[in-house]
This record gives structure tokens, C-alpha cells and sequence, in this order.
């Protein structure tokens, strides 16, 4: 053996030949049909064999009785092929090896590519088994592998049919796989008409022209059965006129039966209808009762729109109200800075008035004094003249009273300065206070608003217990119970599911859980679409959590057991619902106290912090106690309205708010009581401080003039001399130019107490300001409010009319459902009429007449027909019956004649178009072959063509060999014209020529077919070394001209080609009994 090569043997005796090359070429493993192993267990002479195959050239060698022609029949056998096919047996029991039960064959086809037969199931190899028993009812069994997963797809033969011919594997055609006899055969053969018919098998034209054959003799059996109808139908022709005629005869008794059926039909379905009649006009008040429902329905629905419409607008009053009543604090806020500033300005403004009255006393007193200087000096000229003692002494007696009084007036102004300061002060008090009343009146006024809202919700609710949930909650249930869910059925709504067990924390619980409450559990995305859906149609607007349904540990997150948390003082019958309301609200750590007092000791006991696992702590009385950051704080809770949702007693509920609208009334009476109160002593101390001014201007009045004399007479005690008047007129200049300053101060003190009273009219315009805008504030809350209260009357209006319409639907029920009953009875009635009326006619007919006179008719009918029968021998129903009979005969049998005739030459037409196909075909393949052969003979040097003659069905290959070729270039001297020399029939060739045209005949066949594997037993039994060498090489050549084509080569003789990368060559060795060798 050559060193490029290397040997391998398997237990079979297979020799494998292989070149090593350095890249392994191979063929292109994305294809379909190639045969890569043939397994043989117990078949024909071996007992084990695994073949190893490539995809392109495989030559098989060894000794006769190698078993080389048993590789070919197992491929046969393994897909589908009969025992007969193979030449070699007559039955597949006798492929068993001599002394066993049974045999096993399997193929491994590929299966890879773009045309794989269904790879998903049968893999990128299918393994074809086949099982033959020598014994039992099923001889052979198949199994179908997926070769990559060695499980078994299919036990059938047809899908190892569908298998093959979707490879176009053709098992049974004798040209492509040619077993060792039908090898001999086709290579000794010299027959013309064999030829032609091994050409037809090869290209399948044979199996064609047979199926056309087929067609040909159905479409020739059908003719001869259209001419024996032909030739009965005049017969049946003229037995129907007979009886047409006998029937025209008996014409006028035919129309009298057939007026007494339609007359008896009419009977029949006129009593349906008189039945019918009654049913309609039940119908028609039922329709109209229902009309009339549907309109109370609209009209109660009206009335329930109404109802919300107004609940919205209370709802959107009572906001703007409250919201007219936010924007008054910052207002408030605002009105202190001003009022703060006027304090200050009226303190310095008083401080004004005291130094302008002093100033004034003091420009008095300086004027009094000029005066009296002026009047002295006058005095003093006139004392000079008359000098009286007595008058002296009643000027120091006057003096003296005059002081007297001055001291009791400075005394009585003290009095009245502190008067009016505490006046003052009392009056700036009671503003503040005055205007802490009227908000705590707007807030008794709202208070008692709310109250008489929940009243006439709660009221509401004792008819309908799901509107405490909000609009629509109650069809959304109805529809939920309808629904298919996904999941679990929607749980809703939640506050249905939860009961207090003390009444004491309704309100405050109720408003803590609030919306939580209306809200519905779905378990899935898709079930929170669908309840969406139902919402909207609803008009309901309630809540939608997706939740989990897993049932959670809680008990760790609870506080201590002296605490009573929402959890704890609620009844939860769902623990889905507890669950949710734990993750959403945190219940379980919400603790609930009484009193705020006592909630803020608990707040802080932790260590000046909150007590283990509390996040909060509500009081009864609407506060959240605590501050998480430590120290105490206490914030209002805006409460809700009550309502039923936490399943409380509603007449309980009812009876509790009735109370609380006596209290908070109440509450209102005494906050605008203390109001007025206040206002009046407002009024009191305003008219006490004016009186209290008027008097101490009084008093300075006095003073001022007491003074005045007072001076005037101690200047004329002071001197006698006349040289006292000079002394007076230098004083009286001195304070003349003291007066002018006096009048100067008072100048520079008027301007600053002006700027003083601009910046209080300022301030006191800002106040008028902020007060004007909290008038129009209170005076929109003030109208909201009334405006709130004012729907009340029409909502009361809308539920008076829904009862009323209410009691009108319940009786219109009670009507319809005696008008349904009455309608049930009259259909069962018209049930058993109809079907008595269906008896006698099975189509429904109009009545013409009323039933008696029908009646009538019929009797009358009934009579004539009688008198008619009594005069014929047969019966008219009779005659009719066999008229009909033959008419029917003779119509079918001239449609069933007409159809033939157009099949039949439907046939003739489609066999013919099929036959010109054919022909075309057969020509084509003809062609095509005609040309392989002319090429493969030039491999050697030949010439020559086939003659085909179709219509003697032969075919004559002729041939030149190079040697006839010599010798006519001699004889024609070199001419290149070669006249005078025919080609030879194969008869004539030498046996190695003979089977060299074989095969390029055969080879010539191979590449007009489209068959992946092409096998070929002994091909060069009869050449000698030449042709088989040539033979050879051009199969090889064929083969690796043919993409996805696998060659199979049996050959007993020694090889003189090489293995290659697409060459492979299998050496057999006879067979041992244990295992076989190399």
C-alpha cells in the first residue's frame, strides 16, 4: 500500500482507502440524499457491517462472496423497496442469514440545507431501519431516526416514501440503483427495443406513459357506458309521455287535490295564526309595559344624575367655600403688622397731643401774660392814680381760690388720661376678640353645613347601602359577578369587607383609610384592563391596586398590646384585604388614643421618642399626636363626612349626627351670641372714650383761664411804684419774643404730628385694605356656603321623585311579569298548533279565509274528489305518484348522461394535453441524452449518437472506435469530409467496447436524471483494462461535474485509481462466522 494512504478495518472486513490531503476536500455538506452509512446486521451473508460512504466517488471491492452486491440490496430494502426489485430473492425472509430469526438494515441520508425534509423533527441525518422476521404476521418493520438525537420519529412506510421521493431517491427504478443482475443485464445488452425500454425506466417515462394508459382506458369505458345509456333513454322517454298524458288526463282532479292540500295547508296554519294573533298582542303589551319602564329607568336615572350633578356641585361649593375661607389667614397675618404700627403711631401721636397742649398752654399762658403785662401797665397808670388797699387784698383772695381750683382740674385731667387709656387698651382687646368670634362663628356655621351634608348622605344610604362608596359601585358589582377573570374575582369594594368594633373611632378611622376604602383588589394586569373597562361603563371611579394574594407574617410590625391600633379595632373578614391595608396604610402600627393628652405622653415615652413599631397617633377628636423628630406637636385632621363604608348601623349613624346638628346649632347660637356681645361693649367703650375726651378738654379750658387770672392778679400786687411800668414793658417784650418762639416749636411740631397722621391714615388704609378683602371673602364663603345649603332642597325633591317612580316601576314589574306568564302559556299553545300545523305541512302558508269558512271549503272538496275516485281505478294521489316517478327516472338519467358526456371529454381533453406533454418530455430527455452520450464517447476518442425511433419504441446506439476512425481517414485518404463510412452497431464492437458504450450510455442516462445517489453493480465485468480505465475516470469525472451526487461502484477487480479527497474506496473481505478481516 502507498505511504500517502492509510488502511482501517471494522468488523465487516471493510477496507477503507483514503488520501491524506491537507485540508480533507469533501462535498458540500449542505445537501440532501447522500447516503453516509449502510448498517448490516444478519442480512443476506453478513453478520455485521457498518459502511462508511462519501458524499461523491465510493468504490466497493473484494472477492465474489464478499458480499459487496448485499450493500446495494440493503439500501434498496432499507428504503421502502420491494424483494422482486433487487433480483436476488423472491421474498425478504430469505435476505436472513442462514441461521437466524431476523435482520436488521439501516440507511443514514443526510438531511441538511435549505430543501431538508423537516429537520425539526428527523434531524440533520435520518436513519432509515428496516427489521425483517422470519417468523410472525408483519415480516418487516421500519423505523425513522433523528439521526442526532437517535429518537424515533415514525413507524410508517409512507413516511419513508415521502422521505424518498422528496430526495428523489427512486428505489425501484432499475437505472439509477442497478443491481448486479439488472447491471448484466443493461451491460449485455443489444436489443433495441430492450434499449429503448431500459431509456423509458431510467428518465420515469415509462411509469408516465402507464398512468396515461390508465386514463386512456377509463375515458374508452366510460364512452361504451354513455353509448348503453344513449340507447336506453328513448324507452324512458316515451314511458314518461305516456304517463305525462295519463296524468294531463287527470288534470282537473289534480287541481281539485291540490286546491283540497293547499286548503287543508291554509286550515292548518290559519289556526297557528288565530294562536299567533294572541301572542302578538301579548307581545305588544309586554313591549309597551317595557316601554314604560324604560322611561321610569331613564327618568330615575335622570333624577340619580340630578342627585350627583348637585352632590358634585355641594362638593365643589363647600371646596371654594373652604378655599375663600383659606385665603383669610394669610389676610389675618397680614392685618397685624399694620395694626401694630398704628398702635405705635397713635402712642407717639398721644405724646403729640400732650406736648402740643403743653405747647398750647404754654403760647396761652405767654399770650395770657403779654395781655396781662399790657393790662398791668394800664392798671398800674390807673393805680398810680387811685391806690386801694381793700382791692389788693381781695386779689390774694382770688389768687388763692384760683389755684385751688387749677389743682383740682390737673387732678380730675389725671383721672380722665388713665380713663382713656384703659379704654383704649380694653378696646384693642376687644377687637382681637370680636374678631376671634366671627371665626369661630364661619367655622360653627361650616361645621353645621357638613353635618346636614352627612345627614342627607347617611339618609340616602338606607336605600342604597353601595352609594356610601361612591357612584356606580353597585353595577360594577353586578357586572364583576358576570365577568371572567384571569385571576381571582375582583374584591371590592374594600370597606365592604371591614367592620368596626367600637363606634367611638369611626370617624377618624374612616378618615385615615378614606379612599382606601372604595378601592377594588385584582391580581393581574390583564383583570385591572377588564375592571377598568367595567368602570368607565359604570360611570364608577373607584381605585384599582394590583395586588399579591401571598398571606404575609405581620404579627413582628405590631406594637404592644396596651395599645389599640386600627388593626385592632377593626373586624376584617378577608385577610387579602388585611393584608393590602397593611402594605397601603400601615394599620398595624397606627395606634388610636381618646385624648390628645394622653397621646402625647405616649409619643414620648419611648425615651423622648415613639414607641416600638408606631409610625403614628391619631385622637378621636380629629388630631395626629407627636413629631417623629422628637418634642411634642399636635396637628388638626381635616375629617371626613361619615357614612356607612365601615359597616356601623346607619340608623345608629343617623341618630348620632341628628345629635351632633342639635350641638353644633348649638355651638353656632352661642359663637354669634358672644359675637354681638362683644361688638356692643365695643360699641360702650367707644362712646365712654369720647365722653371721657370732651371732659378733659374741659378741664384744660379751666386750667387754662384759671391761670390766666391767677397771673393777672399777682402782677397787680407786685409793685406801687410807677417805675414798675417800665419793668413791665421790658418783661412784655421779653415775652413777646418768647411767643414767637413758641410759635416757631409749634410750626416744626404740627408738621411732625402731620407726618405722624399720614403714616396712621396709611396704615389705616392698608387695614381698611386687608379688611375690605376679607369682607369680599367672607362675603364669597358666606355665598358659597348658602349656595351649598340651598341644593339640599333640590336634592330632597330628586329622591322624593326617584321613590315615587320607584313604587311606579314595582307596580309595571308585577304587570309584566302576569303579561309574561299569560305570553309563556299562548307560545306553548302556539308550540303544540305549529307542530300539528308542521304534521300536515312542514312549510309555513298565508291563510286566505278564516278558519270556518276554510272549514267549509275543504268539506266541499273533500266530496268532489270522493265522487272523482269512485269513477277512475286508480287513485289520483296514485297516478300522480307514478307520473312523478317517471319523470324524476327520466331526468336523472338525462343529467347523469350530460355530466358523463362533459366528463368525459374534460377527460379526453386533460389526457390529451397530458400525452403532448408527455411527448415534449420524452423528446427533451431524448434530446439531452443524445448529447451526454456524443460527449462521453469523445472521452476515448469515439463517435457515434443513439437513433431513437419512438414509434418502434427501439434505440440503437452507433459508434466509431478511434481505430474505425484510422481506417476511414486511410481509405478516404485523410478526407475530412469521412463519406463513405458508417458507424457500427454495438453488436459489432468488441465485448470491452461493447460495455464502454454501455456505460457512456448509462452515464448519459445518470446525468439526464436528478437522482442524489446512483449505484452501479460489476460496471466493468465485460471491458478490458482500457475501457475499464476510462470507464472509470469518466465516472469519476461525471461525478465530480454533478453537484450533490453520490456515486456507488461495485467492482470484483483491482483497483487502478487512487484514493482522493471525494474518492473513497471500500475493500470487502469474505465474511467470518465471529468477525470478519481485513
Amino acid at each position: 500500500m502507498a505511504p500517502s494512504q492509510s488502511r482501517a478495518r471494522n468488523q465487516t472486513g471493510v477496507v477503507r482507502l483514503r488520501a491524506r490531503t491537507e485540508n480533507g476536500g469533501s462535498a458540500d455538506d449542505q445537501s440532501i440524499g447522500i447516503v453516509e452509512r449502510v448498517e448490516l446486521t444478519d442480512f443476506m451473508c453478513h453478520e455485521r457491517a457498518d459502511v462508511n460512504l462519501c458524499p461523491k466517488v465510493n468504490f466497493i471491492t473484494g472477492q465474489n462472496g464478499s458480499g459487496k452486491s448485499a450493500i446495494l440490496t440493503a439500501m434498496i430494502i432499507a428504503m421502502g423497496g420491494k424483494a422482486s426489485a433487487t433480483n436476488r430473492a423472491p421474498s425478504l425472509k430469505e435476505f436472513i442469514r442462514e441461521g437466524r430469526s431476523r435482520a436488521v438494515v439501516r440507511v443514514h441520508l443526510r438531511n441538511r440545507g435549505s430543501e431538508a425534509y423537516h429537520p425539526e423533527l428527523f434531524g440533520g441525518t435520518i436513519i432509515v431501519e428496516r427489521q425483517i422476521s422470519a417468523a410472525g404476521s408483519s415480516v418487516s418493520q421500519f423505523k425513522i431516526r433523528n439521526g442526532d438525537t437517535g429518537e424515533i420519529v415514525s413507524r410508517k412506510k409512507d413516511d419513508v416514501v415521502e422521505i424518498t421521493d422528496h430526495m428523489a431517491i427512486q428505489v425501484d427504478n432499475p437505472i439509477n440503483i442497478l443491481s448486479q443482475d439488472a447491471a448484466r443485464e443493461f451491460l449485455a445488452s443489444t436489443s433495441p427495443d430492450k434499449m429503448y425500454h431500459f431509456f423509458l425506466k431510467g428518465t420515469q417515462l415509462f411509469q408516465l406513459r402507464e398512468d396515461l394508459e390508465v386514463v386512456r382506458q377509463a375515458i374508452t369505458r366510460a364512452e361504451a357506458s354513455i353509448g348503453r345509456k344513449k340507447e336506453v333513454l328513448p324507452e324512458m322517454k316515451a314511458e314518461k309521455k305516456r304517463w305525462e298524458q295519463h296524468y294531463e288526463d287527470m288534470r282537473q282532479a289534480r287541481d281539485l287535490s291540490a286546491k283540497l292540500e293547499s286548503l287543508s295547508h291554509q286550515m292548518a296554519w290559519a289556526m297557528v295564526e288565530e294562536v299567533e294573533a294572541e301572542v302578538q298582542k301579548a307581545e305588544e303589551s309586554i313591549e309597551m309595559q317595557q316601554k314604560r319602564l324604560s322611561k321610569i329607568d331613564e327618568k330615575v336615572a335622570a333624577e340619580s344624575a340630578g342627585i350627583d350633578e348637585i352632590n358634585q356641585e355641594v362638593e365643589q361649593l363647600r371646596e371654594q367655600a373652604r378655599g375663600q375661607e383659606a385665603q383669610d389667614e394669610p389676610l389675618q397675618h397680614e392685618r397685624r403688622g399694620p395694626l401694630e404700627q398704628i398702635e405705635a403711631v397713635k402712642a407717639m401721636l398721644r405724646e403729640f397731643k400732650q406736648t402740643e397742649n403743653e405747647i398750647n398752654a404754654e403760647a396761652r399762658s405767654t399770650r395770657e401774660r403779654i395781655e396781662s403785662l399790657k393790662q398791668d401797665i394800664e392798671v398800674e397808670r390807673e393805680r398810680l392814680v387811685d391806690k386801694d388797699s381793700a382791692g389788693r387784698e381781695r386779689l390774694r383772695i382770688t389768687i388763692q381760690d384760683l389755684e385751688s381750683e387749677v389743682a383740682d382740674q390737673e387732678v380730675e385731667i389725671g383721672n380722665l388720661q388713665e380713663q382713656q387709656k384703659s379704654l383704649e387698651d380694653r378696646s384693642l382687646a376687644l377687637g382681637d376678640t370680636e374678631r376671634q368670634r366671627k371665626v369661630e362663628v364661619d367655622k360653627a356655621r361650616r361645621q353645621v353645613e357638613r353635618v346636614k351634608t352627612g345627614l342627607q348622605e347617611l339618609t340616602q344610604q338606607t336605600s342604597d347601602q353601595m352609594s356610601a362608596f361612591g357612584r356606580g359601585v353597585k353595577e360594577a358589582l353586578l357586572a364583576i359577578r358576570k365577568t371572567q377573570w384571569s385571576g381571582m374575582e375582583p374584591i371590592g369594594p374594600i370597606g365592604k369587607h371591614i367592620k368596626l368594633r367600637d363606634p367611638k373611632w369611626s370617624l377618624i378611622i374612616e378618615t385615615t383609610l378614606d379612599k382606601a376604602l372604595n378601592s377594588f383588589l385584582v391580581e393581574s394586569h390583564a383583570d385591572r384592563i377588564k375592571l377598568d373597562k367595567i368602570f368607565r361603563q359604570c360611570g364608577c371611579q373607584s381605585r384599582i391596586i394590583v395586588c399579591k394574594t401571598e398571606l404575609f407574617d405581620y404579627s413582628e410590625g405590631e406594637p404592644d398590646q396596651q395599645y389599640t391600633t386600627i388593626l385592632r379595632a377593626l373586624n376584617i373578614d378577608n385577610e387579602i384585604v388585611k393584608r393590602q391595608l397593611i402594605n397601603l396604610n400601615r394599620i398595624e402600627q397606627i395606634i388610636l388614643v381618646e385624648q390628645r393628652s394622653l397621646g402625647d405622653k405616649i409619643m414620648v415615652s419611648n425615651r423622648g421618642g415613639f414607641p416600638r413599631n408606631v409610625t403614628a397617633c391619631l385622637s378621636a377628636d380629629g388630631y395626629n399626636v407627636g413629631a417623629r423628630g422628637g418634642g411634642l406637636a399636635t396637628q388638626a385632621i381635616n375629617l371626613v363626612r361619615p357614612s356607612s363604608r365601615l359597616g356601623e348601623d346607619i340608623s345608629q349613624a343617623i341618630a348620632r349626627e341628628k345629635q351632633l346638628l342639635v350641638e353644633q346649632n348649638q355651638k353656632l347660637a352661642d359663637a354669634q351670641k358672644a359675637c354681638a356681645e362683644v361688638k356692643r361693649e365695643i360699641e360702650t367703650l367707644a362712646a365712654e372714650h369720647k365722653r371721657s375726651g370732651l371732659a378733659e378738654r374741659k378741664c384744660h379750658e379751666r386750667i387754662n383761664r384759671a391761670n390766666s387770672e391767677i397771673q393777672q392778679a399777682r402782677e397787680r400786687l407786685q409793685s406801687d411804684e410807677p417805675a414798675k411800668i417800665a419793668a413791665l414793658e421790658s418783661e412784655l417784650e421779653s415775652f413777646t419774643t418768647q411767643l414767637e418762639s413758641i410759635q416757631t416749636q409749634f410750626r416744626d411740631h404740627i408738621a411732625q404730628q402731620q407726618a405722624k397722621e399720614d403714616e396712621l391714615k396709611q396704615h389705616e388704609a392698608d387695614i381698611a385694605l386687608v379688611d375690605q378683602k376679607r369682607a369680599v371673602i367672607r362675603d364669597r364663603a358666606d355665598k358659597l356656603w348658602r349656595a351649598a345649603e340651598s341644593k339640599d332642597g333640590q336634592r330632597q325633591n330628586h329622591i322624593k321623585n326617584i321613590d315615587y317612580w320607584n313604587s311606579k316601576r314595582g307596580a309595571l314589574e308585577d304587570k309584566m311579569r302576569a303579561l309574561q306568564a299569560q305570553k309563556l302559556e299562548i307560545e306553548a299553545r302556539v308550540s303544540e298548533v305549529e307542530s300539528d300545523a308542521r304534521k300536515v305541512c312542514s312549510e309555513r302558508v298565508p291563510a286566505e279565509h278564516p278558519p270556518r269558512k276554510l272549514d267549509r271549503m275543504i268539506s266541499e272538496c273533500k266530496a268532489r274528489l270522493e265522487e272523482i275516485e269512485r269513477s277512475s281505478n286508480m287513485s289520483l294521489a296514485e297516478v300522480a305518484e307514478k307520473a312523478q316517478n317517471y319523470i324524476a327516472v327520466y331526468t336523472k338519467a338525462k343529467e347523469e348522461l350530460r355530466l358523463v358526456v362533459a366528463l368525459v371529454s374534460a377527460l379526453k381533453k386533460a389526457h390529451q394535453q397530458r400525452l403532448n406533454k408527455w411527448t415534449q418530455f420524452r423528446d427533451s430527455m431524448t434530446m439531452r441524452t443524445k448529447l451526454h452520450f456524443v460527449k462521453n464517447l469523445h472521452q476515448r476518442g469515439y463517435t457515434g449518437k443513439l437513433e431513437f425511433d419512438h414509434s418502434q419504441c427501439t434505440l440503437i446506439p452507433k459508434v466509431k472506435t478511434d481505430q474505425d476512425l484510422v481506417s476511414e481517414n486511410v481509405s478516404n485518404g485523410n478526407s475530412a469530409s469521412g463519406k463513405g463510412y458508417q458507424r457500427k452497431d454495438t453488436r459489432s464492437l468488441s465485448g470491452g467496447e461493447k460495455s464502454f458504450t454501455t456505460i457512456c450510455l448509462l452515464l448519459s442516462l445518470w446525468e439526464t436524471m436528478n437522482c442524489p445517489v446512483r449505484a452501479l453493480d460489476e460496471f466493468d465485468v465485460f471491458m478490458d483494462a482500457a475501457n475499464r480505465r476510462i470507464a472509470m475516470s469518466m465516472m469519476i469525472d461525471s461525478a465530480r461535474t454533478q453537484r450533490d451526487t453520490q456515486f456507488i461502484l461495485i467492482t470484483p477487480q483491482d483497483m487502478s485509481v487512487k484514493p482522493d479527497a471525494d474518492i473513497t474506496i471500500l475493500r470487502l473481505q469474505p465474511p467470518r462466522r465471529s468477525q470478519a478481516t481485513a
